[in-house]
C-alpha cells in the first residue's frame, strides 16, 4: 500500500494473525489496563513496521527496547529510521482532539524520537489508522504537561494532521524534531532493588504512578531492571489461578459447544438457574454451565443466551456454589468486562447469598466481552464472543 500526495491520514489493515496473536499474548498481562496497553503496542508494530519496511524505509527496524513486556509498564512502542526514530502511540479512542503521550516517551533520554505519530486502532474492522503526527520538540514547547497522568498533551490544531508531509521533511536534516532532556540521575542498585519488590506486586495497577518520575525513569532506562519488572509482575500473577477460555455464543444458538459448558440436567442442577416465563421467548433460549474450580469451594457459571429481533443477542449470568445447601463467599464476585478491559457491571457476594448475576445484558454480533470470577488471589476470566 502506497500513500497518496493527498491523503491526511492512513489506514492499515491489520493482519487477522497479527491480530490473534497480539491479543493472545495480551491475555497473559497483569491487569485489565496492561492487557490492553500489551496488545496495541504489539498489534500497532507488527502492522506498521512491515509497511515502513515496504513503502518508505527498507533499513526500518523496531526498537531494542521495545519489547514484548513493555506494554505491562507504558503504552506506546518505537520504530528506528537509522539515525531517527518514530515513536508510535496507539489508542482504541474515537477522539482524535489531541494526542496524549505518555512522559516515558518525552523524558527519557534513551527512548525519545524524532517524530510520534497518533495511532487509532480499531480491533472490530481489524484496521488502524494514523492520522497526525508532531515531534518532540513541539510536544515540549507546545504540549501541556498533564502532572496526574504523566502525559504531554497535544491539542490536535497543533499538530500535522497532513502525512505526507512526513515523508519529506524527514529529507531535511537541519530539522529541529527534538529539544535538549535533562540527564538522569543513577539509582543506586539496593534502592533499585526495593522499587522493583515493590513494583512487582501486580495489585499495583499502574507502577508508572507509583513513584516519582524521576526514580520510574531511573528505573526502567535500564534495560536488565525495565525486563525484570516487566516479567515479575507476569510471574507473581502466576500465583493466581489465570484461565482463559473464548466461547462463541452464535454457536450455541446453533446447538454447537465446547465440551466444557454443560447443560444444567448434565450438571445435577435441577432447579431453575433463571427467573424466566415459559413462553416463545424462553423456548428459544440456550443455557449452559461451567464449573469452576475455587479454593475451598465448586462453583458454578452459568450463562443464559437468547436471541433478539434486531439481531442482537440477549444474555444473563450467574453464580452459585455446587453444592446448594452452602452459601457463597462474601469476597465473591462476577465481573462483566469489556473487550478492552473496562468494567461495565459487577457483583459480590453478601452474608448467606447462594446465588449471585448480572443484570441482562444486550450484544450486537462479533461483540466481545469477559465473565470474571475473583475471590482473593484467584482470578478466573472466560471470553465470550457473540
Amino acid at each position: 500500500m502506497s500513500l497518496p500526495d493527498t491523503l491526511t491520514e492512513l489506514r492499515l489493515e491489520i493482519p487477522p494473525e497479527i491480530h490473534q496473536e497480539s491479543w493472545q499474548h495480551s491475555q497473559s498481562a497483569s491487569n485489565p489496563l496492561t492487557q490492553w496497553n500489551t496488545y496495541l503496542n504489539q498489534v500497532c508494530l507488527n502492522t506498521v513496521l512491515p509497511w515502513l519496511q515496504a513503502e518508505h524505509t527498507p533499513e526500518a527496524s523496531a526498537w531494542s527496547g521495545a519489547v514484548p513486556l513493555l506494554g505491562e509498564l507504558v503504552r506506546g512502542t518505537a520504530i528506528d529510521l537509522g539515525d531517527q526514530r518514530l515513536i508510535l502511540i496507539p489508542d482504541k479512542t474515537v477522539d482524535t482532539s489531541e494526542l496524549q503521550v505518555p512522559q516515558e516517551w518525552i523524558d527519557l533520554p534513551a527512548w525519545a524520537g524524532d517524530y510520534y505519530l497518533a495511532v487509532q486502532v480499531d480491533p472490530d474492522d481489524l484496521c488502524l489508522h494514523i492520522w497526525a503526527y508532531t515531534t518532540h520538540a513541539q510536544l515540549k514547547t507546545l504540549g501541556t504537561y498533564d502532572g496526574n497522568q504523566r502525559t504531554y498533551v497535544l491539542d490536535a490544531y497543533d499538530l500535522v494532521q497532513d502525512l505526507s508531509v512526513l515523508w519529506v521533511v524527514r529529507q531535511f536534516p537541519n530539522e529541529l524534531t527534538r529539544t535538549e532532556i535533562a540527564p538522569l540521575s543513577p539509582l543506586p542498585a539496593a534502592q533499585a532493588e526495593n522499587l522493583l519488590q515493590r513494583l512487582s506486586n501486580p495489585a499495583v495497577l499502574q507502577p508508572r504512578l507509583e513513584i516519582p518520575f524521576h526514580l520510574w525513569a531511573a528505573l526502567i532506562a535500564k534495560d536488565d531492571w525495565q525486563q525484570r519488572l516487566g516479567r515479575s509482575r507476569r510471574s507473581e500473577l502466576s500465583s493466581a489461578t489465570i484461565t482463559r477460555t473464548l466461547a462463541n455464543l452464535s454457536q450455541w444458538l446453533q446447538n454447537r459447544f465446547d465440551e466444557s459448558w454443560q447443560t444444567l440436567e448434565e450438571l445435577g442442577m435441577v432447579t431453575e438457574a433463571f427467573n424466566v416465563r415459559k413462553d416463545d421467548r424462553t423456548q428459544r433460549s440456550i443455557r449452559r454451565a461451567k464449573r469452576l474450580r475455587l479454593p475451598d469451594q465448586d462453583t458454578l457459571l452459568l450463562v443464559v443466551v437468547e436471541p433478539e429481533a434486531d439481531g442482537r443477542v440477549s444474555i444473563r449470568s450467574q453464580l452459585r456454589p455446587l453444592d446448594p445447601s452452602v452459601c457463597l463467599p462474601e469476597t465473591l464476585s462476577l465481573t462483566l468486562l469489556s473487550a478492552t478491559g473496562e468494567t461495565i457491571q459487577a457483583v459480590q457476594a453478601r452474608d448467606r447469598d447462594n446465588v449471585i448475576q448480572l443484570k441482562r445484558f444486550k450484544c450486537p454480533p462479533e461483540t466481545q466481552f469477559r465473565l470474571q470470577v475473583a475471590i482473593d488471589n484467584t482470578v478466573i476470566g472466560e471470553d465470550f464472543v457473540v
